[in-house]
């Protein structure tokens, strides 16, 4: 038997998968991410954790006989970075399904809150496991038909499936978050683990009721023979150069950013990797600022990477008559070049000569569907939440408001001012520039207009007497130019200051009841078609008695109760969108990648399927996302971060160098 043969069978020792899925995996990947990779993003490793922790303690309501000879009844599983395939056996898919999906029973909702189940778009005997809103995702071998069965078997318990409705009933998501407070992160990777390799324990499955899986349950018969190493027929991420470019040559997409955290995934299968850069500000210059990087030199940029991977850049010129000889060199000296050709005024240039390209591209949300508002919190806090807005944006409108607004924030910064030098002065009033500076701050920021204040802070041993005489200075030191600026307001404003500021803290205190009197009287017929008579009446003084900010903090024990769903727009919409903004490099296959999206994007894993194949009809043979990423605590620092193997950013890094590594490896140009 050939060592391919044998490595295919280990794996269907870990995973208990068919063998042609087993073959499929190391025909595509090697072992450069592992012969069972584990999850590396959060997400889809908390999810997987609760659906095997689901399967192992079911909820006692739930029928399902604990299936012989299966584990938990699943026969196997084919897992791959971050995407998980389940087998079901045959003779246990019903009560699997009644397992996992949610269920409402007499005292919890049972199964995997949120979780849906919906038909793949391009396969008939697939279903999509995901919660709306999440990316995490799960692919279950099994035919739309089986939803059916399963909903007949719980409703033949006396029991209330959750899952035909597209969004989170009542109850899921309070239920979910309990998970996510109780699994620690220790114990989700162990549980996500355990699923990864549910064929080892096929014949018999553990009792894991109380307790968590064992690291020395999951290791297995060769643990290091599935360690990820850069062997394999195909070769995972295949030789060859890869460009990162814009779609339409435009700066701002992220192209370095892309770049790079592709060559530190690529970096982290064993390979050698090989990064070119311009030498424009942008590159790789701020990136590693202040380290110098000489043009047409080669740098390690990650001399700490374990494993035997290495990642080594350089910059090159735009204008550099060799740079194409150069990017020649680097193909032959490394398994895979990481061009960041980047803009038009980078090395986009240099695309051509590349054996594939990730194209970034962005997406306007309204091309790719709407968001559906699904508010659940009770008539009465909708109100209130109303009614603050309007108050909110009323009083930004306000002249009066806006003068004691302005007062109160200034006279907080006169306070620590003078707390601290004694500096009794707001601005100066011999320049008039500085005069005019400090009251053009009287303007109203219409892109302010409905925001809330944050409370005022003082010094906590400041005595009240003290600020009173203090709240005298300034206003008087303000009267005369407040009076000459403001001569419609100042006088009605400077009449109440005082008590208003020494006020604001006080419960049910407002500091400015004519503006809310105003603000019930119009929103009155509004309010009471809308919420009833009743809510109105019983409601609307209690809003008005409470203080600015107790009217805020009153609604966020509620805000759970608010949900976005996505109502994805017809995928060949959103196809001719992307294409319409898209100039390809010629003759060089391509993944388009929709750049910074968030996760309404992200999460929508159905239409991700139909829009790939649709993408896929019109030319281009490979699509995927990529988060905004450019929060990274440890950029503009340091590389590091790209031998991190599990967060975030490492997550989404891998599922590209996948992307890539299936287009170098079929590429059909010379």
């Amino acid at each position: 038997m050939s060592r391919d043969s044998n490595t295919i069978l280990l794996r269907q020792q870990y995973t208990g998968e068919p063998r042609q899925a087993a073959h499929a995996f190391y025909q595509a990947r090697g072992l450069y991410f592992g012969l069972v990779p584990d999850a590396t993003d959060p997400a889809q490793q908390f999810l997987e954790a609760v659906l095997l922790r689901t399967l192992a303690r079911p909820h006692p309501q739930i029928p399902a006989p604990t299936p012989a000879r299966t584990f938990f009844g699943l026969r196997g599983v084919s897992p791959d970075i971050d995407t998980l395939v389940l087998w079901p056996h045959p003779d246990h898919l019903t009560q699997l399904l009644g397992r996992i999906l949610p269920v409402r029973t007499d005292s919890a909702i049972a199964g995997v809150p949120g979780l849906r189940a919906r038909p793949h778009p391009s396969r008939t005997d697939t279903l999509l496991l995901a919660r709306p809103g999440h990316r995490a995702h799960l692919t279950l071998r099994a035919r739309p038909a089986a939803l059916q069965h399963a909903e007949d078997h719980i409703l033949a318990a006396g029991l209330e499936p959750l899952w035909s409705t597209r969004t989170s009933q009542p109850g899921e998501r309070q239920a979910w978050e309990s998970l996510a407070r109780t699994l620690p992160p220790e114990e989700t990777a162990l549980w996500s683990r355990a699923l990864r390799r549910a064929g080892l324990h096929t014949g018999q499955a553990p009792d894991w009721t109380r307790s968590a899986p064992e690291p020395g349950q999951l290791d297995g018969p060769k643990p290091q023979r599935i360690a990820a190493r850069p062997v394999g027929p195909a070769g995972g991420p295949a030789r060859g150069i890869v460009a990162v470019t814009s779609a339409r040559g435009q700066a701002g997409l992220g192209c370095t950013t892309t770049a790079l955290t592709l060559a530190g995934a690529l970096a982290r299968t064993g390979a050698k990797v090989a990064f070119l850069g311009a030498d424009d500000p942008n590159g790789l210059h701020r990136i590693l600022e202040p380290t110098t990087l000489q043009p047409g030199q080669w740098h390690d940029l990650l001399p700490d990477l374990p494993g035997p991977g290495t990642l080594r850049g350089m910059i090159v010129s735009p204008s550099a008559p060799n740079a194409a000889e150069l990017l020649a060199d680097a193909a032959r000296g490394h398994d895979t070049v990481v061009l960041d050709a980047g803009a038009t005024f980078q090395l986009r240039h240099l695309a051509g000569h590349a054996d594939a390209a990730v194209v970034l591209t962005d997406l306007d949300p309204e091309v790719w569907g709407s968001t559906e508002i699904l508010d659940r919190r009770p008539a009465w806090v909708q109100m209130w939440d109303w009614l603050n807005t309007r108050y909110l944006t009323a009083r930004a409108r306000d002249p009066h408001s806006q003068l004691l607004r302005l007062l109160d924030e200034t006279f907080e910064m006169y306070v620590w001012d003078r707390v601290s030098d004694d500096n009794a002065d707001v601005y100066d009033a011999d320049d008039p520039a500085d005069t005019a500076a400090w009251w053009d701050d009287f303007q109203s920021d219409p892109e302010g207009e409905g925001e809330e204040d944050e409370p005022l802070s003082f010094p906590e041993d400041i005595d009240a007497e003290l600020l009173d005489i203090w709240r005298q200075d300034f206003l008087a030191f303000l009267a005369r130019e407040g009076a000459i600026r403001h001569p419609e307001t100042w006088g009605a404003v400077a009449a109440v200051w005082i008590d208003h500021n020494r006020n604001l803290d006080l419960p049910g205190s407002t500091g400015d009841e004519t503006l809310v009197e105003e603000v019930l009287r119009e929103a009155a017929p509004t309010a009471i078609a809308r919420w009833g008579e009743q809510t109105w009446q019983e409601h609307h003084p209690r809003w008005a008695a409470a203080g600015a900010h107790s009217r805020k903090d009153s609604l966020t024990p509620w805000q759970h109760l608010i949900e976005e769903a996505i109502q994805p727009a017809d995928p060949a919409a959103t196809a001719r969108f992307l294409l319409a903004h898209l100039n390809r490099p010629d003759d060089t296959p391509i993944a388009l990648a929709i750049a910074h999206v968030d996760n309404a994007l992200d999460n929508e894993q159905h239409h991700l399927a139909a829009l790939r194949d649709t993408l896929r009809a019109e030319g281009i043979p490979a699509f995927t996302v990529l988060p905004d990423l450019h929060d990274h605590p440890a950029r503009g620092e340091t590389l590091q971060f790209l031998s991190h193997p599990s967060d975030r950013e490492a997550a989404a890094a891998n599922r590209l160098a996948l992307v890539v590594g299936d287009l170098l490896a079929n590429r059909t140009r010379p």
